[in-house]
């Protein structure tokens, strides 16, 4: 498969339905008050979204900044810092890449961002040419990230890796390159952000109410559980060889070069976590789905549906947690722990993407190509 067959899903973010058990019609089992989605919608784009965006921004400047150092005078010390700074970048797009509608579809932030792995040899191939439009087809799997990690990360050394930016063939190709590829991301970054504070974007966020197609609370349960589900078959499914015939492919993992795997999945979980719970990166806990799933009164077994799906992200992170690092060499020599993070993965995405969209009376409208 290449990698954009592995990695891209079609995400039609719309939702379908009236909202379930709203109103007092419903009877005493019913609330007697509706739910207060404009408050909750509030405290996604203040709290969560905006925020997260204005972190993810500052991020890939600073790993831009990073990377002009290094391409002016390619040293070990650049190299370093041109890695730590993307690193955090990397970190801070986990917290974001759940928030894929409006502003962040519009920049095609996914495709520009994070399709994996990336394909090395279109990657040298535009190097060595120097001619290259990386907003086509050829070059999804030849930039983001992905990309990033393989031109810093990509050599048996640091003094190799320098090498390729100053005495190698191309090397002024290389460096030009490198600096595209991330001056993509900040760019990509800075209008996703600037678009979510200003003209109307967020005002119409907190009021697009309901659960009508292109209703804000469907955009965002769908693209919550295309995040869940990418998360399960992309950073762990495919390289542990769920979809393989049960035989690993390393090299399939998120951020393979750097080694990197298990810090973005875990970082992602938790983003997800919070988002479910409308929990800020400050830690306050704002009105989120958690609390509409209570005023539903959703219930799963005799615990609340809220309830059983926050004890399920635990779950999942502490089978993240007893994953032995790097995941690349974890599939083979560990199938066993990176077989529970995925089984506990398949329990949440059933809680999050059956269950939570009944009780909320929201359609999921997209495509996500493996069955679950």
């Amino acid at each position: 498969m290449t990698a954009l067959k592995n990695y891209t899903y079609a995400a039609a973010l719309a939702c379908l339905g009236a909202l379930a058990g709203c109103g007092s019609s419903e009877g005493e089992s019913g609330p007697k008050t509706e739910y207060d989605r404009q408050a909750m919608l509030t405290n996604y784009a203040d709290n969560l979204i905006i925020p997260g965006y204005q972190k993810f921004k500052t991020e890939a400047g600073e790993m831009a900044s990073a990377v002009t150092a290094f391409t002016a005078s390619p040293s070990t010390t650049t190299l370093t810092n041109a890695r730590k700074e993307y690193q955090e970048a990397y970190l801070a797009w986990q917290d974001v890449s759940a928030y894929g509608f409006g502003p962040a579809d519009e920049q095609l932030l996914r495709s520009n961002l994070n399709i994996y792995p990336t394909t090395t040899s279109q990657v040298e191939n535009n190097i060595s040419s120097g001619n290259y439009n990386l907003q086509t087809t050829a070059n999804l799997s030849a930039k983001g990230f992905p990309a990033l990690d393989y031109l810093l990360y990509g050599q048996a050394s640091d003094a190799a890796t320098v090498d390729r930016f100053t005495t190698a063939a191309n090397a002024a190709n290389r460096r030009k390159y490198l600096q595209d590829i991330t001056n993509l991301i900040k760019d990509a970054a800075e209008a996703t952000h600037t678009a979510w504070t200003t003209g109307n974007t967020a005002k119409n966020f907190k009021e697009t109410g309901g659960t009508a197609v292109g209703s804000s609370i469907g955009n965002l349960v769908n693209q919550f559980n295309f995040e869940v589900d990418l998360t399960k078959r992309a950073k762990v499914g495919i390289p542990s060889g769920r979809f393989s015939a049960n035989t690993p492919v390393p090299d399939r993992v998120e951020a393979y070069y750097s080694q990197n795997s298990l810090a973005l999945l875990e970082r992602n979980l938790k983003a997800l976590k919070a988002t479910f719970m409308g929990q800020s990166a400050a830690g306050a806990n704002g009105p989120g789905l958690d609390d509409y799933l209570d005023h539903v009164d959703a219930k799963y077994g005799d615990k609340n549906l809220s309830t059983a799906i926050i004890q399920q992200f635990d779950a999942a992170l502490a089978a993240v947690a007893a994953v032995p690092v790097p995941l690349s060499q974890a599939v083979t020599s560990s199938p066993q722990a990176v077989t529970k993070v995925y089984d506990e993965l398949q329990k949440l995405i059933v809680l999050v993407k059956t269950d939570m969209p009944a009780a909320l009376g929201v359609t999921i409208t997209y495509t996500d190509n493996d069955g679950d």
